[in-house]
């Protein structure tokens, strides 16, 4: 259920971002509902600059960057959302043994989170430093915003 809430907040921000930018946006809304942590860094590193905006490295940089720190967030929000469950659960146990095996099992389950959380996005850093191209660099306006201010 959080990641459904989680995500339908961003895609409700792409809404009304990719319309201030003149995008495609009903189609990124819909997909970032859908497909939140993979569309939503590339939304980040291919919308429209704005005036005052500068973009830099690459867009597989940008892409891979952009992947961490939701990759990261998502996770954050799953790991207290364990940690909600996990106390739930752990309320309505009557004896010691259930509460030992609730603490390894919530224990085990955290370490889980806590890898799922860390692979994916350190490789997605490390990756990025590779492809980063320090030469790119993208300035204001771009796309659909710099015909508008011609």
């Amino acid at each position: 259920m959080w990641y459904v809430i989680l995500y339908f907040l961003f895609a409700i921000w792409v809404f009304v971002d990719g319309q201030k930018r003149k995008t495609n946006y009903i189609q990124w809304t819909i997909a970032t509902w859908l497909l939140g942590p993979l569309v939503l860094p590339v939304y980040f590193a291919k919308r429209p600059l704005k005036a005052g905006e500068v973009r830099e490295g690459g867009t597989a940089w940008n892409i891979l960057r952009n992947f961490a720190i939701v990759w990261s967030i998502t996770m954050a929000i799953l790991a207290i959302a364990a940690m909600v469950n996990v106390s739930e659960k752990f309320s309505t146990i009557n004896n010691e043994y259930e509460q030992a095996g609730a603490a390894i099992g919530g224990a085990l389950g955290f370490g889980i989170i806590i890898a799922l959380w860390f692979f994916p996005m350190v490789g997605a850093v490390v990756l990025g430093f590779i492809l980063k191209k320090s030469s790119v660099v993208e300035k204001v306006p771009t796309g659909p915003l710099a015909i508008s201010n011609s």
